[in-house]
């Protein structure tokens, strides 16, 4: 054995007991402490520490190990971090799809009894709330005056609010009159 192998196995004997213990200190973490302890005597070895370096490299080794662990700390904070912005984004977006989820059914709902309502209202019901169209561009439209558009928009909600659960036409009213901007 040279003489290189012998001082590294008698500092490796001398300091690794002290230097998990204080590197368990900052991690909280025996093993995470022994894998980055044996990685510092890893980098010392390849490093073939010269005599004049022995007289630091107590100083080098919990310099080296303190190091390690903070970097081993921030790493972990790093994840930790990315976890939580993951984690505080993915309500939203599950949120967001279950909105949608009731929307589309609140939609198919009332499509199936829509064509159930008398004359002109469900024509109107479509073109007021899934179109967005105001009375005055129905009326147009239709060649009817406002005053009955009115009139058989109002027989139509009261149509569907026959037709449909009540949960469902509260929901519909809701969705779509604040799409459209109804109070």
């Amino acid at each position: 054995m040279s003489t290189v192998v012998l001082d590294f196995k008698q500092l490796y004997l001398d300091f690794y007991a002290a230097l998990c213990y204080f590197a368990f200190k900052i991690l909280d973490d025996q093993e995470e402490a022994k894998d980055i302890v044996e990685d510092v005597f890893l980098k010392v070895l390849h490093r073939k520490t010269t005599a004049s370096e022995e007289e630091n490299i107590r100083a080098y080794l919990y310099t080296a190990v303190k190091n390690s662990c903070l970097n081993r700390i921030k790493t972990k904070t790093k994840a930790k971090e990315r976890q939580w912005h993951y984690n505080a984004g993915l309500p939203a977006e599950e949120q967001a799809y279950v909105e949608e989820l009731i929307q589309a059914e609140v939609l198919r709902e009332v499509m199936k009894v829509i064509d159930k309502l008398p004359g002109h209202s469900g024509e109107i019901i479509k073109m007021s709330y899934f179109e967005g169209l105001k009375n005055e561009e129905i009326a147009a439209i239709l060649e009817l005056s406002v005053q009955t558009v009115k009139n058989l928009k109002s027989k139509g909600l009261d149509g569907l609010k026959r037709y449909l659960r009540p949960d469902v036409f509260a929901l519909f009213l809701l969705i779509y009159s604040l799409e459209i901007g109804y109070p």
